[in-house]
């Protein structure tokens, strides 16, 4: 009666029959393009932190070579060019706000009829900048200072134009005085040239 007991409860054979299976192939080439974006991956990761220490070795050259160059800079130099050129910005400010009273004689002697003829002039400046023209003259008769006033109110350059203190002298010409404001812009020396 002694028999064989089993003492064990674990099956000598396996239960389940396990077969390996095969991988397909659209799996193998997911695998494979998967494996090739991680090397690409990689690559680019290396050649960015290669680029990344080329930038930084050459921005610390450039920043070395800078710091030399300036400590090298001639300051004096530099200071010298800056007061040059605030000369020549004065002197430009000056040339172009300056008034070339010899363009008004030119002006005048132009617009002045042949049988007018002046005997005084004073001018001065306004404020503002305007120039003010007080003129004396003589004329043969009262037409020659009507077709002079004509002549003048034709000009653009002479604003608020009074001919005044019309009269005879004693060899009967007609003697007279003439005021107005003269158009900055028509004396400008830089009009001029």
């Amino acid at each position: 009666m002694e028999g064989k007991l089993q003492t064990s409860f674990i099956p000598k054979q396996p239960l389940v029959e396990t077969r390996v299976k095969k991988t397909s192939a659209p799996k193998s080439v997911f695998l494979i393009i998967g494996w090739l974006v991680f090397l690409v991956v990689i690559l680019a990761s290396i050649g960015v932190f290669l680029y990344e220490q080329y930038l930084t070795r050459t921005i610390d050259s450039k920043n070395t070579e800078l710091s030399n160059k300036v400590k090298n800079f001639d300051v004096a130099s530099v200071d010298h060019f800056v007061k040059l050129d605030a000369r020549f910005q004065t002197a430009t400010t000056i040339l172009n706000s300056h008034l070339a009273v010899s363009t008004l004689l030119g002006l005048l002697s132009n617009n002045t009829i042949q049988s007018v003829q002046f005997t005084d002039l004073k001018y001065s400046y306004e404020d503002g900048g305007k120039l003010s023209l007080a003129l004396s003259g003589r004329a043969p008769s009262f037409a020659s200072v009507a077709l002079q006033s004509d002549e003048f109110s034709s000009q653009s350059y002479l604003q608020n134009q009074v001919f005044s203190n019309l009269g005879l002298d004693q060899e009967g010409q007609v003697l007279f005085k003439f005021a107005a404001s003269v158009d900055p812009s028509a004396l400008q020396y830089k009009s001029v040239n």
